[in-house]
């Protein structure tokens, strides 16, 4: 199954960038808050590193290393 291109450049993704950042900023805020116990603050992070996942996709894939080839 190959995976559908996205348009980085599309207002659509542009909107959905927009929202992601709104979305990491909030979940920040309230991971800060001195209330939170330890389950609330791992869900809050595990909210925010998928909100980060989803715009690591415009970001450029690095090419794998090779190692030299062993005669």
């Amino acid at each position: 199954m190959s995976t559908p291109a996205i348009d980085f450049t599309s207002p659509t993704w542009h909107a959905i960038q927009t929202l992601a950042a709104q979305k990491v900023a909030q979940l920040r805020e309230q991971n800060d808050s001195p209330t939170l116990d330890a389950i609330a603050t791992a869900n809050k992070r595990g909210r925010i590193a998928a909100w980060k996942e989803l715009l690591a996709l415009a970001e450029p894939k690095p090419a794998p290393e090779q190692e030299p080839a062993a005669y």
